[in-house]
This record gives C-alpha cells, structure tokens and sequence, in this order.
C-alpha cells in the first residue's frame, strides 16, 4: 500500500471537522455538535432574549413602585401635621345669638397631648337670640343665615364641604316656650344649615340643657389648664355664672347614680362628671334684682338727683341704663363707679331675700355635693368664671 496517498493535505485547503460517527466514543466529549461560529451566534441570541425578557419584567414593577411610593406619601400618616380644618358653632342664650369660627390642626383633634389650642378664626354677635322669635318661629333662619355668611367668608371655600356647623340652643333661653314652638325655631334654623354649603346633620341643631353646658365648661377648663388627661382627682372643678343660672360641675372619684351624673372619656381618660344647675343665680337675674333694689323708693342708700336722675354706684362712670319703676316713671342711671358702695348695696340685696325662698334649692352650696365626696372638694381646684369668660 502507498502510505503517501495518507498524508494530510496542504494548510491552504479548508478545514472540514470530523463528524462524530468518526471518533472513537472516548473522544465525543472532546468534540462539538455545531461549528464554533454556530455555537457564538445562538448565545448571542440568548441573551438578548434575556435580557429583553428581564427589561419587560422590570419595567411593571418599577411602575408598581412608584405608584405605590406615590400613594404613601400622600396618605394622612405622612401629610402635613399643620393641615387646615374649619368648625363652626353657633350659640344661641338670653343676651344673643354669637358664631365662633375655629381652625383646628387635625381633623376632629383638639390636639390634647401637644398643648395646641383651637385657632378662633372669627366670632359676632347678634341681638336677640333665638327665643325673640317666639311670636314669629318661620323667620328664625334669618338670624342664623346672618351668621353662616359670616362664618364662610373665615372658612376657605375649598374647605366648606368639610367644617362642620353646630346650632346649639341653651335652654334657659327656651324657657316657658311650647314644645311645639321650640321644635318649629329649630327647623327653620336647620333649613338654612343645610342649604349653607357647610358640613351639617339635623341632629346637629338642638336644645342643650345647663347641665350639659356645665360639662363643656368644665372640658375647656380643663383644656386649657393642662390637666386634661390626668387622674379624675388631679382636675379642675367649674363653677359659671350664667345669665339665668348658676352651673358646678366636677369630676367625682366614683360614678353616682343620679340623673346630674355623666361619664365622658377624653384623651383616653373616663371622667365621671356631676353637674348641677342652680335657676335665677345668673348674672343677668342678679342685674335685674339688684335694678328693682336700687330703684325702690324706700331704698336709703340710692343717690336720687333733683332732676330725677339716679346714681348707681355698680355701674361704671360714664354709662346710662334705663328702666321702669312701679310709679310708673322713667329713671335715668348716671354710672357713678364706687366699687365699696356697689358692694354694700350687693350684700343689703342679698340679706334682704335671705328669707324669700322663690324657687328652691335656694342654697348655692347644695349637700348635693358633699355628699358624693368622701372629702369636702378643694377650693384650690376650682375655677370661677362669669358668662362672659364663655360667652
């Protein structure tokens, strides 16, 4: 056999590799299916495909996230803390019709833990309240709608939707007025209110009792001292003199079970709060009698001019107040400003009726209050305070 026929062939032809078929079993692993240039050209295709795969991947998540980022950061946990909210209330007694407009910090939060206290954005008055529509109920809402558009114009339009208005009628104004004629004040009051653009409900608009007064006297008492929150004992007693009566309220150490008791929980504290009303002890009633006292004929100390006019030493130097005395002659008070002879016709009022008991409990202290004590209640934590601190 010619063995030079075997030999390879030159370097210049083209390299042909060898099929498997050809190789010895040991030496498949040493051999490739596809030709390299075949083998780089799918790898190239797949990656591309992985990545393609994993950019269509990212692309929804990434979406997902900061729409989700989006969404908490204008959720209410990370708002602004000093965002805006409106509340309006009305109140209606015997010496007139007064809105208040106040500016909160959080939505129905008076803020008890960080010491903040409502903003009150603006406040009127009007005269008479309420009750001088007795012989005229339908046109009540006139006198509420004065004051709505008062409010609004200290609310934010934007805002209007979401300040809530209350009506809140004291009922020593409603006094001697028919269930039926209180009930037809209140309607028309409630239709303006809800055609008012403000946030409002029927039940909103209603007749509070004194002794309910009493309790939100004794919360802003309490509010602004600090010691809302504490221990029943640590708090402030409230005593207000109203225009027709007289309210005590305070914060018992046990619940009592009688009909002035109430049970609050604020600032996650429960309160068992007694509150008593003492009728014709009011400010307004101690005017009128101290009037009639002073302007009695048989009264020694009045200081009576020659021109008929009168010097009345409770009222400051430069007022006039007129009134009617039994003969029937009009008199005009001259304020004469003696602090020492106003307090000497105080106290001659107050032992002249001493023994005239005209609606009782006639004492102001009523054992009421000492009786639910297990201890007399301390002077030191009670706090004094007329109808014009509130009102």
């Amino acid at each position: 056999m010619d063995f030079s026929a075997l030999q390879a062939r030159p370097s210049t032809a083209a390299y042909f590799p060898l099929h498997r078929t050809q190789l010895h079993p040991r030496m498949h692993s040493f051999s490739s299916p596809y030709p390299p240039q075949q083998q780089s050209t799918k790898s190239q295709k797949t990656h591309k495909l992985l990545a393609l795969l994993a950019t269509l991947l990212t692309i929804p998540f990434l979406f997902y996230l900061f729409s989700t980022a989006r969404k908490i950061h204008h959720s209410s946990k990370f708002s602004n803390p000093n965002t805006r909210f409106f509340s309006v209330v009305i109140d209606s007694g015997r010496a007139g019709c007064r809105v208040r407009v106040y500016q909160l910090l959080g939505e129905g939060n008076l803020g008890f833990s960080n010491g903040q206290l409502p903003l009150v954005t603006g406040s009127m008055k009007v005269r008479p309240g309420l009750a001088g529509f007795a012989e005229d109920p339908d046109n009540a809402g006139g006198l509420i709608e004065g004051l709505v558009e008062f409010a609004k114009k200290r609310v934010p339009r934007r805002d209007w939707g979401n300040a809530g208005v209350q009506l809140m009628v004291r009922g020593e104004e409603m006094v001697g007025l028919e269930g039926k004629l209180k009930e037809r004040i209140l309607e028309a009051c409630r239709k303006v209110l809800r055609g008012s653009g403000l946030a409002f409900k029927d039940e909103w608009a209603r007749v509070i009792e004194e002794e309910e007064r009493g309790v939100y006297s004794w919360v802003a008492v309490n509010y602004v001292h600090g010691t809302m929150g504490s221990e029943p004992h640590k708090t402030t007693g409230m005593v207000e003199l109203g225009g027709n009566s007289l309210q005590i309220t305070f914060a018992s150490r046990e619940a009592a079970q009688v009909q002035s008791s109430r049970r609050i929980k604020l600032a996650g504290v429960a309160y068992n709060l007694q509150a008593q009303s003492l009728p014709n002890f009011g400010q307004d009633i101690a005017w009128e009698s101290l009037h009639e006292w002073h302007s009695s004929r048989d009264m020694n100390s009045s200081l009576v001019y020659r021109d008929g006019f009168v010097g009345n030493p409770c009222i400051p130097k430069g007022y006039e107040m007129t009134y009617n005395i039994s003969d029937p002659k009009l008199l005009l008070s001259h304020g004469a400003g003696n602090f020492t002879a106003c307090r000497l016709e105080v106290l001659a009022l107050l032992k002249s009726r001493q023994e005239k008991c005209l609606s009782p409990p006639c004492n102001i202290v009523s054992p009421f209050f000492m009786e639910l004590q297990s201890k007399p209640l301390s002077q030191n934590n009670v706090f004094y305070a007329s109808e014009g601190f509130f009102g």
